[in-house]
Parts: C-alpha cells; structure tokens; sequence
C-alpha cells in the first residue's frame, strides 16, 4: 500500500492551514498566495511515484488543471475557473475509462440526477452562467459515475473506493459553490470552510486512489466475489 511521504504531510498541511487562516482573517491577498499548493503537492507526489503509469499521469494533469481553477476562481475569474476544473476532470476520467469501460447503468442513475437537478436547482439566480454550469455539471458527474465504475472490477478494492469517495466528495464541494454563489440560501458565514476541507479531502482521495491504483494485491479476485453493480 503507498502512503504518502512524510514530506507532503507539512508540504500539504502548512499552504492549506494559512488559506484557513486567511479566511478567518478576511486576507484575500494570502488566500490567493498559498491556495494552489496543497494540491500541486497531490500532483508532484503522483507524478514521483513508481512505477510510473499512464492512469498516474492523467490523474496529475486532473490535479495541476484543479490547481489552476482554485487560483482562478481565487482572483474571481469564475467561467475560466470552472473551465479548468472540467478539463481536469476530462483527464480523470480519461483515467478512470483507461482502467475500466463497464458502463454500469444502474450506478448512472443517481449521478444522472444530480447534473440535471443542480442546474435546475440555480436556474434562478444562475443567469448567463446557467449553462457553463449545467455542461460543468454534466462532466462532473461523469467523473462520479466512471470512478464508481471500477467497484467490483479487477482494479484494486481500496484504491477504487477511494476514487469513488473522492469523486462524490469533489461533486459535494463543487455543488456547495454553486449554491453558495448562486441560490438565495445564505450559507456564506460556513460555506468556504466546507467547501475546501471536502475539496482537499476529496484531492487526497484521488491522489490516494492513483498512488495505490497498480496494486494488485489488492484486487477483487473474481466479480462473482462481490455484488457487482451493473
């Protein structure tokens, strides 16, 4: 099992510990210094791992177009941001489909759900962001259901049930934005908080999933072995 190398726990912790303090603090000038590198950490300790592979490769090219729409949406550029942010999420699940192509319908079900129920839920107050927004959604939840995809395949059992979680957590965070941004609920007084512990929750989850995805040890052995959803 790969863990993470004692270097990248402080080189993780500390840039995310002072965007937290940057909020409590109202320092828009600190938040924009220090957000993008808890996860150009993620993405340098995947790209460092070995053996190197093309599932870890697409998965740090995820993670550098992620830190890209954190410093993006930092300054306030929001449609470049989301921008990044989905072509991040193409690379993973270009990812995700190098290592399984079940389609897995049923498991599509609830992800259909919710890339149609977000933009109806901001339809509202989204405006001309509506449909950057709703085509965001779409991608995001396609990344959702392809990592729930490898459940039950050969890959590796803890690896694949980090990438799910990961994922999902990533779709919490990123809806949680939208809201935040878009809908007449008032969360704003805890919205960020959350928003980037699951964000970077979600970020450890992935690069958890990639650094363990080429150990076979760990694989489901047979499909008959697990209630396989199809």
């Amino acid at each position: 099992m790969s863990r993470f190398p004692r270097w990248a726990i402080p080189a993780f912790a500390i840039p995310a510990i002072a965007y937290f303090v940057g909020i409590a603090a109202d320092n828009g000038d600190l938040k924009v210094a220090v957000k993008v590198f808890p996860v150009l950490v993620l993405a340098l300790v995947v790209w460092l791992d070995k053996p190197p592979t093309r599932f870890k490769r697409l998965v740090v090219v995820g993670l550098v177009f992620g830190a890209g729409g954190d410093l993006l949406l930092e300054l306030g550029y929001f449609v470049p941001g989301l921008l990044s942010f989905l072509v991040g999420h193409l690379f993973y699940i270009t990812a995700l489909l190098t290592k399984s192509r079940r389609l897995a319908p049923v498991l599509a079900i609830p992800f259909a759900i919710w890339a149609v129920g977000l933009p109806w839920l901001l339809s509202d107050g989204a405006g001309e962001f509506l449909v950057p927004i709703a085509f965001y959604a779409v991608v995001l939840c396609s990344a959702m259901w392809r990592a729930g995809a490898l459940l039950g395949t050969e890959f590796p059992r803890s690896a694949a049930m980090a990438l799910f979680v990961g994922f999902i957590t990533f779709g919490f965070s990123d809806s949680l934005i939208a809201i935040n941004r878009f809908s007449d609920t008032d969360i704003s007084s805890w919205a960020r908080w959350v928003i980037m512990t699951t964000y970077w929750t979600a970020q450890v989850l992935i690069a958890w999933g990639a650094l363990n995805s080429d150990r076979q040890d760990e694989t489901i052995a047979s499909s008959s072995e697990s209630a396989e959803i199809s």
